[in-house]
């Protein structure tokens, strides 16, 4: 597990780009969505509710718990030993891997080698190669400049 401080600044980071929404509502793709980012599945309660629903902080917090377990997990799983890199690099994958998952992260080759090599510059070069970088936004922008430290 990463200790708290980076916790909270991966926190922090995906509250900013993610949003936080109390109620669904459909996300760009159209998919119902809540709290932080959180795509309803049909194991959620709230498979069935309508947009506009309300949802409450407390619901918000307990999925995104699990959702950023997720995304650490596939982080952990995508770069050996993420622990002995800085902490911007976790923040970068563990923001990554909850945006677009660990399917997707995988196939950012050259980035994740770029990253094994400990050549951030590098690794944040192969994340302005994708398309990726030019659908998210600022978003992108911030996640190379810290991948730079």
């Amino acid at each position: 597990m990463l200790p708290q401080h980076l916790m909270d600044q991966i926190k922090e980071d995906l509250v900013r780009h993610e949003g936080y929404v109390t109620e669904i509502y459909l996300c760009s793709e159209n998919y119902p969505t809540f709290g932080i980012g959180h795509m309803v599945t049909e194991n959620d309660m709230e498979h069935t509710w309508p947009v506009g629903t309300p949802v409450t902080d407390e619901r918000i917090l307990q999925v995104f718990h699990d959702d950023c377990k997720v995304a650490i997990a596939d982080a952990e799983l995508l770069v050996n030993n993420l622990s002995d890199h800085p902490d911007f690099v976790s923040r970068v994958l563990v923001n990554m891997a909850f945006n677009i998952g660990r399917p997707r992260l995988s196939k950012f080759k050259n980035m994740l080698a770029a990253i094994e090599a400990k050549d951030y510059n590098r690794a944040a070069d192969e994340m302005i190669d994708s398309k990726w970088y030019h659908q998210v936004g600022r978003r992108s922008q911030e996640l190379v400049e810290m991948m730079r430290g």
